[in-house]
């Protein structure tokens, strides 16, 4: 499968049977790939899905692969399903029987048989994310900061594979972005990365919120990120998430995921004999996961989201 480009979407899968293949492949995802040494005989099975922001990359290597890279403007988290791997990140070793932080810099690693996740984050979107310049980021914890916190990033990890894996939603820009900014959220927190120099805004109220909401509501039906949302408010995505709770009792993404509910309300409602499907609306709207989102819809609405549509008609 050729790479797709279409939206700066990705959707590619490489197999490499030596090690000039190796570093071909490898280089796509990393700088200054140096192989040291492959088994015999050699494979390499690399399938990278996403976009500009987030790459997520699944790897079969076997027998074995030693290799040096370097991580510049992005980093990575590495997560061992199956195998043998061991790795060092900046001359640190790391603990990868657990998913593991690549800072920017330098990595080495030695692998039998294995079969691995890797997350690639754009560096640039990260700051956009946290709402603060790239430069001024720091990276706490080579390893998730909790076993709580771990859990939840593996399963928002296995969440968004399975939606970006399906070709119809990895082209839907709001379920991308949702995807996208679930991954960045679960990063952000799990790995303790934050400006050194971060501020929670204590004292933003409701006119913060009202900035925010307003931001929302007029871009419904666009790609939203938490960062877009924290800038229109003027405060960080800490802040914003503090402000929200504060103020409203909510999180920037369930307020999105409420009004956008609403939306589909009354586009079902209104369908009238165009022949639309309860589906068809729901993704437009950039609810990826169909029985989650006929679970939101009834406790908003107390009905069933096609009970609506056969009214409207």
């Amino acid at each position: 499968m050729g790479a797709d480009l279409r939206e700066g979407v990705r959707d590619q899968t490489v197999i490499a049977t030596d090690a000039a293949g190796a570093r071909a492949a490898l280089a796509q995802l990393a700088s200054d790939v140096v192989i040291h040494e492959t088994g015999t005989p050699f494979r390499l099975r690399q399938r990278t899905v996403g976009d500009d922001r987030l790459l997520l990359t699944s790897f079969t290597i076997s027998p074995g692969l030693h290799f040096e890279s370097g991580v510049s403007g992005a980093i990575g988290i590495a997560r061992r399903r199956d195998g043998v791997l061991r790795a060092v990140t900046n001359g640190e070793e790391v603990d990868a029987s657990r998913p593991f932080l690549l800072r920017p810099g330098t990595t080495e690693s030695w692998s039998e048989n294995l079969t691995a996740d890797l997350v690639s984050l754009d560096l640039s979107a990260v700051g956009a994310f946290t709402g603060f310049d790239e430069s001024v980021l720091h990276f706490g914890a080579t390893s998730a900061l909790s076993p709580d916190l771990q859990r939840h990033w593996d399963l928002t990890i296995d969440h968004v594979t399975r939606v970006l894996g399906d070709s119809e939603l990895l082209h839907n820009p709001l379920i991308r972005q949702a995807a996208v900014d679930a991954v960045f959220a679960a990063t952000v927190h799990a790995f303790d990365i934050r400006s050194d120099a971060e501020r929670t805004d204590a004292r933003a109220g409701s006119d913060a919120v009202r900035r925010a909401t307003v931001f929302i509501e007029e871009r419904l039906g666009e790609p939203l990120s938490v960062g877009d949302i924290a800038r229109a408010a003027r405060l960080s995505v800490r802040g914003l998430q503090s402000a929200f709770a504060r103020v409203l009792d909510t999180t920037p993404a369930a307020y999105v995921r409420t009004t956008r509910l609403s939306a589909v309300h009354a586009e079902l409602a209104e369908a009238g004999p165009s022949g639309a499907t309860v589906a068809e609306i729901a993704r437009r709207w950039g609810f990826a996961h169909l029985p989650r989102f006929a679970k939101h819809y009834r406790e908003q609405f107390g009905e069933q989201p096609s009970e609506t549509l056969r009214r409207g008609r």
